[in-house]
C-alpha cells in the first residue's frame, strides 16, 4: 500500500451516528468505537433503547465494510433471538444431493454484527463464543473466521434495571470476549447538546436505524490493524511499568496474600479495609486476555489520535489507564456491592477507581521507573534514599552515610496495591540481559 493509499481520518466517517463528546487526547466517543474496530477488537455497545447503539453499529457495518456478504459486502448481520442457530442459519447450507450440510463463505466475513445479543438465552449465547474468539468448530476442525488475520464482532445489548423483560444474563466468559464496552447511556458518553441539535434540525424525522450507502474500506482497515498490532511488539519502559502495575499489583490482598477466590467476600471485617473504601476491596486483577486487550486498545487509541492530529503526544500512563477504564468496566472486576451503591453504573465506578489507581501509581512511579531503568543496565536497585528531591541507591551508601538518611523500601505488598512484583521484575530483566550477553 502506497503512502497515497494510506488510511485517512476523514475516511472513517460515520454517516448517521453523531457523538462528538470529547473523552481524552482529542478523541471523542465515536473515536472510541473507531479505535476498537481498527484494532480488530470486539465491541459491545450497551445502553437504553434509543441511545444509538444500532445506528453506530450499522454505520460501521455498511460504510466501512460494505454491508452484508450476500450484497457484495464483507459482513454478516445476526439478530439474536431465543431459537437462534448460527451454525445452520449462517455458516452451513444443506446440500440436498449429498444429503449433508456444507460450510458457506460466510466464514470469511470480516465483521459480524449481532444485534440485541442478550435476547438469546444463556445457552444460545454460547454460539457467539466462536465469533468472539475468531474461530468456529466444525466436525472436529477449528476454522478461522475473517481474512488475513482480521475479523471483528460488534454486539449491542439493552442493559437495564429490569425494564427489558425479553433479555437474559450474559456469561462472564462471553463478556471477556467482548473486548471494548461503550455504555452509551452513561452521561460522559452521551452525544452533546449540539450533537442532538444537529440531528433534530438537519434531518427528516425517522425513528428507525438509518441505512448509509454501502462503502468498503476494509483493506485499509486491515492494514491499520496490522500497524496497530506491530506497535504493541516492543512496549517502552513506562508502558510495561503500568501494565505490570495493573496485572500484578491488583492481585494483592494484605489479608490473604492474593485475592483469588476470597474476593470480594474477604473484604468483610478486614483490618486493612476499615473504611470500606480500600482500593483492593473495590477492584481485582484483570485476566490475561483483558490485559492483552488493554495493550492493543491503547495502541489503537494512540494510532487514531495521531491519524486525527499528527502532532498529538499521549503519555503512556494516560493511554494504558484509559484503555483499562474502557475495557474493564464490564469484565467482572468491580466489587458487586460497590456497583450497587453506584446503581450499577459500571463506567462511573470504573472511572472513579481508575482515578485512584492513577494517584497511587504516580506516588510510586519514580521508584518503579528508576529500578527498571537500572535493571536495563544489569543493576539491582530496590532500596532508596532521597536527597534534595533526587533518588539514590541506599545500598551504595557507606555505613556512615546511611546514618544520616532514611531507608525507603517501596516494593512491598503491605499496601493496597502490591508492589512486591517489581523486585521479581527487576531480577527477570537482569537475567534476560545476561542471557542476551551470552548469546552475543
Amino acid at each position: 500500500m502506497t503512502q497515497m493509499d494510506k488510511l485517512k481520518y476523514e475516511e472513517l466517517t460515520l454517516p448517521n451516528y453523531i457523538n462528538s463528546r470529547e473523552v481524552f487526547a482529542g478523541l471523542n466517543v465515536s473515536d472510541l468505537a473507531r479505535a476498537s474496530v481498527l484494532g480488530g477488537l470486539n465491541l459491545l455497545l450497551v445502553g437504553d433503547t434509543g441511545t444509538g447503539k444500532s445506528q453506530l453499529a450499522s454505520d460501521i457495518y455498511k460504510h466501512w465494510f460494505g454491508g452484508s456478504k450476500s450484497e457484495g459486502g464483507q459482513g454478516i448481520f445476526i439478530r439474536a433471538h431465543p431459537d437462534i442457530d448460527i451454525y445452520n442459519e449462517i455458516f452451513t447450507n444443506l446440500n440436498i444431493d449429498r444429503a449433508q450440510r456444507e460450510l458457506t463463505n460466510n466464514l470469511e466475513a470480516l465483521i459480524y454484527w449481532v444485534d440485541e445479543i442478550n435476547r438469546a438465552p444463556p445457552f444460545a449465547q454460547n454460539q457467539f463464543f466462536g465469533l468472539g474468539d475468531g474461530k468456529m468448530d466444525y466436525r472436529g476442525r477449528e476454522i478461522s473466521l475473517g481474512r488475513e488475520g482480521y475479523n471483528v464482532l460488534i454486539a449491542t445489548a439493552n442493559l437495564g434495571n429490569g425494564e427489558f423483560q425479553g433479555t437474559f444474563e450474559t456469561d462472564k466468559a462471553l463478556y471477556n470476549r467482548l473486548h471494548v464496552t461503550l455504555d452509551l447511556e452513561h452521561m460522559e458518553l452521551q452525544p452533546t447538546f449540539e450533537d442532538k441539535y444537529k440531528i433534530k434540525t438537519s434531518r427528516v424525522a425517522n425513528p428507525n436505524v438509518r441505512l448509509s450507502e454501502p462503502r468498503d474500506i476494509s483493506e485499509k482497515v486491515i492494514e491499520a490493524s496490522r500497524e496497530i498490532s506491530k506497535a504493541t511488539e516492543y512496549p517502552n519502559l513506562e508502558t510495561q511499568a503500568v501494565l505490570n502495575y495493573l496485572e500484578s499489583g491488583l492481585q494483592n490482598c494484605q489479608r490473604y496474600g492474593v485475592k483469588d477466590r476470597v474476593w470480594p467476600m474477604g473484604r468483610q471485617d478486614c483490618t486493612f479495609n476499615k473504611s470500606g473504601e480500600a482500593l483492593c476491596s473495590i477492584i481485582k486483577a484483570p485476566t490475561t486476555r483483558t490485559m492483552e486487550v488493554v495493550r492493543k486498545y491503547a495502541a489503537a487509541l494512540d494510532y487514531l489520535a495521531k491519524l486525527k492530529a499528527p502532532d498529538v503526544k499521549i503519555e503512556p500512563p494516560e493511554l494504558i489507564f484509559k484503555a483499562f477504564e474502557l475495557t474493564g468496566a464490564y469484565q467482572h472486576l468491580l466489587n458487586p456491592s460497590h456497583l450497587r451503591e453506584h446503581y450499577n453504573h459500571n463506567p462511573k465506578l470504573m472511572k472513579e477507581v481508575v482515578g485512584k489507581l492513577i494517584q497511587d501509581y504516580d506516588s510510586q512511579r519514580d521508584y518503579i521507573l528508576a529500578s527498571l531503568e537500572e535493571a536495563q543496565n544489569r543493576r539491582k536497585v530496590s532500596r532508596f534514599f532521597s536527597h534534595r528531591g533526587q533518588l539514590g541507591d541506599y545500598d551504595e551508601l557507606s555505613d556512615n552515610a546511611k546514618k544520616g538518611t532514611t531507608l525507603i523500601e517501596p516494593f512491598t505488598n503491605n499496601r493496597e496495591i502490591g508492589l512486591n512484583y517489581v523486585t521479581e521484575l527487576i531480577e527477570l530483566t537482569i537475567k534476560g540481559k545476561e542471557l542476551n550477553d551470552g548469546k552475543e
